[in-house]
């Protein structure tokens, strides 16, 4: 999977369908090779106000190592069925008010209890990339402003966008093949 910053949501002949198509050209995050769009799949989304999107995704194949990988927005975080802005929301209140959210309270605590458990290994993992990305800079702030978020800072939107785009364009992103 790769998570992409600049898209366009298009609903072409559906209101309730929305294409995501990539305004980046995006190398294979394996390889660095070229990829091919082989096809589309849905995936759904729930906003922040309890409305549901479906969202077209278009899925590549690297022509270098042939892996398929999937282009999503970063408005989704993977294997999440709410989008960033509401995960983001959840996770950064400090009350649990079920009318505040737009799930169940089990499973804003849920989403609580998730980001919990992997906050040591986002941190760390941000970590790794500054040293990595060291020549960058610029790239090297961005990550570095993103530590503090990490510990449950509120006022501030829009950084759990960026953590999971870094995350998961890097390969870091802890998954499960059958989920």
């Amino acid at each position: 999977m790769i998570i992409i910053h600049y898209y366009l949501l298009d609903n072409k002949t559906n209101p309730d369908f929305f294409y995501v198509r990539s305004r980046e050209t995006i190398p294979c995050p394996n390889c660095e090779e070229r990829l091919k769009v082989i096809g589309s799949r849905k995936r759904g989304i729930i906003e922040y106000n309890g409305e549901k999107k479906i969202l077209i995704i278009r899925r590549l194949r690297c022509l270098g190592c042939e892996r398929v990988h999937h282009e999503l927005p970063d408005l989704i975080v993977p294997y999440k069925r709410y989008s960033s802005e509401t995960v983001e929301h959840i996770i950064s209140s400090s009350n649990f008010e079920s009318d505040d959210y737009p799930c169940e309270l089990s499973t804003a605590v849920r989403l609580k209890i998730w980001f919990f458990l992997l906050r040591e290994y986002f941190k760390n993992a941000l970590i790794s990339l500054t040293f990595l990305y060291d020549y960058d800079l610029e790239l090297c702030n961005e990550i570095d402003c993103l530590i503090p978020y990490l510990d449950y800072s509120t006022g501030v939107t829009g950084w759990l966008k960026k953590l999971v785009r870094f995350l998961v364009n890097s390969g870091r992103w802890l998954h499960t093949r059958s989920a």
